[in-house]
């Protein structure tokens, strides 16, 4: 059996193991659909990012109050996938 050996700047095993729990704080901030892309930079292969797609309802000013409460629960509950998380809203009118 082979191991993968993660760069020493790569987060991805850190944020695998986070997230779910990261889906299930973003379901209890926003009451839309989710989804999970993995996108990396082609010219940097090793430069790798999750982005996290939610759809939501609400006033522009309740939707920014989310967002901004998703960034400090992010922060605070999984500060090794702050660099590597992205949160794309998608508002539902």
């Amino acid at each position: 059996m082979s191991a993968t050996v993660a760069a020493p700047n790569d987060c991805r095993p850190v944020l695998r193991s986070a997230l779910s729990e990261i889906v299930e704080m973003s379901r209890e901030l926003f009451l839309g659909p989710i989804s999970v892309e993995e996108f990396s930079d082609p010219e940097s292969p090793g430069d790798t990012w999750t982005i996290l797609n939610v759809e939501s309802s609400g006033s522009s000013k309740e939707l920014v109050r989310a967002s901004c409460e998703w960034h400090e629960r992010l922060a605070r509950q999984f500060p090794d996938s702050v660099s590597s998380v992205k949160l794309s809203i998608y508002p539902i009118v």
